[in-house]
């Protein structure tokens, strides 16, 4: 039988973690409060009580910038600025730690973890974290991009042509759904149909996923975002490349395609149809066709997989 949780809040009583909750699931509350909000408190008011920032509260309680809490609301306070994170199946203290760049130790440590043993569904506070995926940017239009690095993927060189400029973004498929009819439950979405499959993984050389449908299929937005580059050409090797800001300087970069249906500037959701699956820039020529999938947090590249998984 597992052992109840039990929970000091301020007022001196002891209340079970699990009725403090609307739909009954487990939060890590063991380390945190439920504070009700009295007449004439405001977020910022309650950061400042609790010493921590009232970004950590928002996001602890998915409130929108901007929003006014009213007397009687009850909001999960955590002890230390960071963020609640849902383990999801499969994940591990070093797959979550990847994720948010906090070491395991600290996330270990402040969720009293014993042996790095978590299970699905299960709520940690990630220390000192922030939000994944966070508010995109918008571009203003009298300001240039952002430059972008002419870095190249490791895929072997091709013969093929890369599609000339084009001044004019040319429409998708008519019979093409404008968003993905399967979107997946990963942090991102998965940035092609259930038919592509993995043709290369992440590795020491190449920092990225390539993945396939053969004779070439849509391409989804992984996240909401901006849209920072949307080039024909050779592009360092990515042939026609997309890149789209998601923000808390998350970046996903979709290379290799073969028309591009957004412009820089551009606002996109999750799952939304953005290009089409191609063999420009460095790629094997005509059995080449796939997208090169890249996810740069801070500036880092990460593996894909944790993130679509």
């Amino acid at each position: 039988m597992a052992t109840p949780q039990f929970l000091l809040v301020e007022e001196g009583f002891i209340m079970k973690s699990a009725s403090l909750t609307r739909q009954g699931s487990r939060r890590a509350y063991a380390e945190g409060i439920i504070h009700s909000v009295k007449e004439g408190e405001s977020i910022e008011r309650l950061a400042s009580r609790y010493s921590i920032t009232p970004e950590t509260i928002r996001w602890a309680n998915k409130l929108e910038a901007g929003h006014t809490i009213q007397p009687g609301e009850e909001l999960l306070v955590l002890p230390v600025d960071g963020v609640l994170h849902t383990v999801s199946g499969g994940q591990n203290l070093t797959i979550i730690s990847e994720l948010y760049g906090v070491s395991t130790q600290e996330i270990a440590q402040q969720n009293d973890i014993k042996g790095g043993f978590i299970l699905a569904g299960q709520e940690l506070i990630i220390p000192g974290g922030k939000p994944i995926v966070g508010k995109p940017i918008t571009i203003a239009s009298a300001e240039p991009p952002p430059a972008q690095p002419a870095t190249k993927p490791n895929d072997p060189p091709s013969a093929q042509p890369t599609t000339p400029p084009k001044k004019d973004v040319p429409e998708p498929p008519k019979d093409q759904p404008q968003y993905t009819s399967e979107p997946t439950p990963g942090v991102l979405q998965k940035p092609c149909s259930a038919e592509c499959f993995i043709t290369q993984y992440f590795h020491s050389t190449h920092f990225a996923i390539d993945m396939q449908e053969k004779g070439g299929g849509p391409i989804y937005a992984a996240e909401a975002g901006t849209v920072i580059r949307a080039d024909y050409g050779w592009s360092g090797g990515y042939g026609n490349v997309i890149e789209v800001d998601h923000g808390n300087e998350l970046i996903t970069l979709y290379a290799h395609n073969k028309e591009l249906y957004v412009k820089e500037g551009d606002l996109v959701e999750r799952g939304q149809l953005i290009s089409w699956m191609g063999n420009t820039g460095l790629v094997y020529g005509k059995t080449g066709i796939h997208v090169h999938f890249e996810v740069q947090l801070k500036g880092m590249k990460k593996n894909p997989l944790l993130y679509i998984q």
